[in-house]
């Protein structure tokens, strides 16, 4: 029997009724990841006209009773170069998104390599009590082995993670291709095993971007990472939802970015000399990309098509095989 229905109106079932955004107010910031394709010197945005702005274009374009994941990063929102005045913007972007969207989550994403922590937990705690009882409001922080900290830096963030532990709802990390050589050998840091017994540790696909050669991973290299997780820190994410759930939602969710120029964009447009800066194109783009993705390794048919998902179709679409081998498949083969 043909199948009448588009691929894409098979998949946006599995993507879930949660909306997700990302505001990204600005590109400075205290660090240079080597992983990071932002501008860190830039001061693009970084002004309270142009961090309400980028508020008002979200509310102006989205649905205010759908549920939502709102995440707002820099560059480094909270290092010390930052003013004081400026925290009271935030705080005043905060409320009017909590006033906007009915049952939403408002994610502060951070580095927390900085000493001025009171300020952090304050504007958290303020926005918590506007919050109801359909909303949150937390801190996202990012831990990489490779690429991210010194030696200096690493204490200061555990230190710090230590202070805002409350704050804390994930700690993310990004699936490079150091990354993953660093957890293959067993190089990740004896800190690891805490980070996994007191919060949720997310490993997220990398975005390819202008040095993506250097830093994408293969998906045999993400297989064998997925291995290496399950076997060590079988209660990081994705493994435990694989494991626990019958159903997943994608790992991709069609995220809205309103970037640091107020342009509103897909995660194409990180995609470094083959970036989309236009919201339509990039969502033309991502759509067609996954019907590729799901005939060439006829995700339809399998059996763990409701749990697995389904990986970052951007990256898949940078590092296409002839191959209809599925690795990941093969790894849930070998996990369940």
């Amino acid at each position: 029997m043909v199948n009448l229905i588009p691929l894409v109106d098979i998949l946006q079932e599995k993507k879930g009724d949660t909306r997700e955004a990302h505001l990204i107010l600005f590109e400075k910031c205290n660090l240079r990841c080597s992983f990071c394709h932002q501008d860190h010197d830039s001061e693009v945005g970084l002004s309270a006209t142009a961090i309400l702005d980028k508020v008002h274009t979200l509310i102006e374009t989205s649905d205010p009773e759908a549920p939502i994941v709102i995440n707002l990063t820099g560059g480094e929102l909270f290092s010390d170069n930052i003013p004081d005045w400026l925290f009271g913007y935030y705080l005043t972007a905060g409320t009017l998104l909590l006033k906007h969207f009915k049952r939403a989550k408002l994610v502060w994403g951070t580095n927390l390599i900085y000493s001025d922590l009171f300020r952090v937990m304050r504007l958290i705690t303020m926005l918590r009590h506007k919050a109801s009882k359909d909303q949150n409001v937390c801190l996202a922080t990012s831990y990489d082995p490779a690429g991210r900290f010194t030696a200096g830096n690493k204490e200061l963030f555990l230190r710090s993670l230590m202070v805002v532990k409350t704050y804390v709802e994930t700690v993310n990390v990004v699936i490079t291709r150091q990354n993953i050589q660093l957890f293959l050998t067993g190089n990740e840091g004896p800190e690891f095993e805490w980070l996994c017994r007191n919060f949720d540790v997310y490993f997220d696909h990398y975005i390819p971007s202008e040095r993506y050669q250097e830093h994408q991973p293969t998906e045999h290299a993400i297989s064998q990472l997925y291995l290496t997780l399950n076997l060590k820190y079988p209660n990081s994410y994705p493994i435990k939802a694989w494991k626990e759930n019958r159903f997943n939602d994608t790992t991709c969710r069609s995220t809205k970015i309103i970037n640091k120029d107020g342009v509103v964009t897909t995660c194409w447009s990180e995609a470094g000399k083959d970036a989309i800066l236009d919201e339509g194109a990039g969502l033309k783009a991502k759509h067609e990309a996954e019907e590729r993705f799901l005939e060439h390794y006829d995700c339809l048919s399998c059996e763990y098509y409701q749990r697995c998902g389904l990986r970052c179709f951007l990256h898949h679409s940078f590092v296409e095989t002839d191959s209809k081998v599925c690795g990941i498949k093969e790894m849930f083969d070998a996990i369940l």
